[in-house]
């Protein structure tokens, strides 16, 4: 009996452990980080045209930038390449130094 009742309560209890979710408050999506498709006043030209030609310099086809979005850290600027218009983000100071560039999209997808 007392055996019995421990697998019980064991079972139980990863029942209950199993139906623990932490909410961050933070939706993610599947997909990666969202796309920027408004332009922010704020980011220089100079930060546009140097993520632009640091992407350009690495990929196959046309670069398009399709937004921008300003923080005092880094702007963020958002382009299409190619005619599937794959999508890609750079990091960058408002000046312009280093610029770091990201796919946005699904290695797989179609």
């Amino acid at each position: 009996m007392f055996q019995s009742m421990k697998v019980v309560l064991a079972v139980t209890a990863l029942a209950a452990l199993g139906a623990c979710v932490e909410d961050t408050g933070m939706a993610t999506s599947p997909a990666g980080p969202s796309m920027i498709t408004t332009f922010d006043p704020a980011v220089s030209s100079t930060a546009i045209n140097v993520c632009q030609n640091t992407l350009a310099q690495q990929v196959d086809g046309n670069v398009t930038v399709v937004g921008t979005e300003y923080s005092e850290a880094n702007v963020g600027v958002y382009m299409r390449v190619g005619a599937n218009g794959a999508p890609w983000r750079c990091l960058v100071s408002n000046d312009g130094r280093g610029a770091s560039v990201m796919f946005l999209g699904s290695e797989g997808a179609a």
